[in-house]
């Protein structure tokens, strides 16, 4: 999966894209709260397919999400519900591109190169982990974006999370960039600046297409 500067990067860019003047602090905070299950004790292997909405499973993903989507819609009326709802499903349709576009090139390049499946996902974490880093050390928007989540209102989100949950996940994220022994020092050779880039602005722009279907054709 894409951690969490690329999940953020997708939200100021679509923000951007869509001319959001003042983007909800919620909209950020949805786009990071699939993930905060790491958050709860006891977490099984089957916990994560549930906050994501079980990906793997047969069918088209996307139109269950726009069923769920419009589902927790509609449990409130309040604007921040909205936006916290739509950033949830955008950290889920994100996942979903990385893993159809990018994930799959990953593997087979390091396949070719010989590596094991261990090496493989190891290098995986390593990459990302500094993709995120770069990101976090690099991006001004990143200050601003910190200052509205420090104050940001959260949900419990019917069975699946709670709002302490999410809230504590926020503040994992804020430790972890400032953790030095935490940034792997490398340079990426797959999850380069560039090849994260071009898929922040692709993500964008199609996740902004996927929204006005939805909001226009509620059923």
């Amino acid at each position: 999966m894409p951690l969490p500067m690329v999940h953020l990067s997708v939200a100021v860019a679509y923000a951007e894209i869509q001319g959001m003047k003042d983007p909800m602090g919620t909209f950020y905070l949805g786009n990071l709260a699939p993930d905060a299950i790491h958050m709860r004790e006891g977490i099984t292997k089957e916990d994560k397919p549930r906050t994501h909405f079980f990906p793997s499973e047969p069918g088209d993903y996307l139109s269950r999400l726009k069923k769920r989507y419009h589902i927790l819609i509609n449990q409130r009326e309040e604007r921040d519900w909205t936006w916290f709802v739509r950033g949830y499903m955008m950290h889920l349709m994100t996942d979903d591109l990385w893993f159809r576009e990018l994930y799959p090139a990953f593997v087979e390049q390091n396949q070719n190169l010989g590596r094991t499946n261990d090496e493989i996902r190891t290098l995986y974490y390593r990459e990302t982990d500094q993709a995120d880093f770069d990101i976090y050390n690099g991006k001004p928007w990143r200050t601003e974006v910190w200052d509205v989540l420090k104050d940001v209102r959260s949900y419990d989100l019917s069975d699946l999370l709670t709002s302490s949950e999410i809230l504590r996940w926020r503040d994992r994220t804020f430790s972890f960039f400032t953790d030095p022994q935490k940034e792997p020092k490398i340079t990426p050779h797959f999850f380069t600046d560039e090849v994260i880039s071009s898929f922040v602005d692709r993500a964008a722009n199609q996740l902004g297409v996927i929204f006005e279907e939805w909001d226009s054709h509620p059923n």
